[in-house]
C-alpha cells in the first residue's frame, strides 16, 4: 500500500452548487473551477501516474479562527471540530474533483474517504490518498 499526502494552503473551499442561465444552459462557478484547477496544479508533482485500483482518501481542513476572537476563545477552540459552514460534504467534493485524472483515473475508484473540519491555527487543507490494494 503506498499512499501520498499534500497540503492546500489557505481557507478550505466548498464546491458550489451548479448554476444556470435564464436560457437555461448549467454551468460550474468560476471559483469552484478555479479552485479545482489550484488543487490539481498542487497535487499533480505528488503522483508519478494515477493510482490504480482502490483508493482511500483522507482529507483534513483546518479553518482559523478569527482574527476578534480572544486569546482565551481561540486557545479553547483550537483541535476542535469545526461546525460551521461550509459543509464538510462539500469540502470533499471540491477536493475529489480537483484530484481526479490526477490521483486516481477516476473518482469511482474512491472507496474510503475520511473527512475532517477542525479549528487550528493555520487555514490549510492536508490530503493523503492510499492505494488500499483488494484489486481483483
Amino acid at each position: 500500500m503506498s499512499s501520498t499526502t499534500f497540503t492546500i494552503p489557505g481557507k478550505p473551499f466548498a464546491k458550489q452548487r451548479p448554476r444556470s442561465t435564464r436560457s437555461g444552459r448549467v454551468y460550474t462557478p468560476k471559483e469552484t473551477v478555479s479552485f479545482e484547477m489550484t488543487v490539481g496544479q498542487i497535487a499533480a508533482p505528488a503522483f508519478a501516474s494515477p493510482i490504480e485500483g482502490p483508493v482511500s482518501v483522507t482529507i483534513w481542513a483546518t479553518f482559523e479562527p478569527a482574527r476578534s476572537w480572544s486569546k482565551k476563545k481561540t486557545a479553547a477552540h483550537l483541535n476542535r471540530p469545526h461546525t460551521q459552514k461550509p459543509d464538510l460534504d462539500n469540502c470533499a467534493k471540491a477536493i475529489l474533483d480537483g484530484i481526479n485524472r490526477i490521483a486516481f483515473a477516476d473518482d469511482s475508484q474512491v472507496s474510503e474517504i475520511h473527512v475532517r473540519k477542525v479549528w487550528g491555527p493555520k487555514a490549510q487543507t492536508v490530503v493523503t490518498v492510499e492505494s488500499i490494494g483488494g484489486q481483483l
